[in-house]
């Protein structure tokens, strides 16, 4: 396994080729990590265009639930909007793309930000590349691998889009009440411990954490059936405004239905 041995350019991995938040995040990190070097990008078989790292980070805007990196997000944005296809990528692009990684916890490579060239990680993480493996890390204070921060998002995601699905169900009682059948009090507790939960000590900082536990304190004490209770849909209501999801111009129970309602409440 020696150093000089070709090796083979790089591919930036998708997590699906489906499209939900949870993909949506998983594909947008793995391309704008990418972004962190001039050096990464000049192992890939094709470096991203300027087009695709803007969608990447509208995606990440639109998706994440946590503002910290969702402004570094914005920012990153920012400086990409200086950079012209076809020309070189202007370093405020890279140090952007650091402090966003940075955001998500991930900490600079111990080669620097310059000399990473994708390989170690990809090895790490995939185990699809010659590089040699670095010694175990320590389980105290060891590094996140971009991978970790990668799962995270997408755990978050998920936990979140879940979440909402069942509080935007609950929040509108004629959507709710027109399903054939209805989840159990244990499943709907659940979603709302699951989302709590994923999101650790950053809980506190998060705006939705104290209705997410009025709610599932609601929920513990009812069981489900065609009549959504009225302190129940408020609850429900006042979570999805704390997420910054608005009420629909014609009121909850609009035809229509809620923001990413499902008639569907199975699952």
């Amino acid at each position: 396994m020696g150093t000089d041995r070709p090796r083979e350019p790089r591919t930036i991995r998708r997590a699906s080729d489906g499209y939900n938040k949870a993909d949506a995040l998983n594909n947008a990190f793995d391309l704008l990590r990418e972004m962190t070097s001039a050096r990464r990008l000049s192992t890939l078989v094709r470096r991203p265009t300027r087009s695709e790292v803007l969608a990447a980070l509208d995606d990440w805007i639109a998706y994440d639930v946590l503002e910290n990196s969702r402004e570094r997000a914005r920012e990153f944005r920012d400086a990409s909007l200086t950079w012209r296809d076809g020309e070189e990528i202007p370093q405020a692009v890279y140090e952007a793309a650091r402090r966003f990684c940075l955001s998500l916890g991930d900490s600079e490579p111990p080669c620097g930000w310059e000399n990473d060239d994708g390989y170690q990680v990809r090895a790490i993480d995939r185990d699809m590349d010659d590089a040699d493996l670095p010694p175990p890390p320590e389980a105290a204070g060891a590094p996140r691998s971009y991978s970790d921060a990668s799962k995270k998002a997408a755990l978050l995601a998920q936990a979140v889009a879940t979440a909402v699905n069942r509080a935007g169900a609950l929040a509108s009682p004629r959507s709710w009440a027109k399903a054939m059948s209805w989840p159990s009090r244990e499943h709907l507790v659940e979603h709302v411990d699951q989302l709590l939960s994923a999101f650790g000590t950053e809980l506190e900082a998060q705006r939705f954490a104290a209705p997410a536990r009025r709610l599932g304190a609601l929920l513990s004490a009812w069981e489900p059936g065609p009549e959504v209770p009225a302190d129940i849909s408020e609850a429900a209501r006042e979570f999805l405004s704390a997420l910054g999801i608005d009420e629909p111009p014609g009121g909850w129970d609009a035809p229509k239905g809620p923001p990413d309602g499902s008639s569907s409440h199975g699952g």
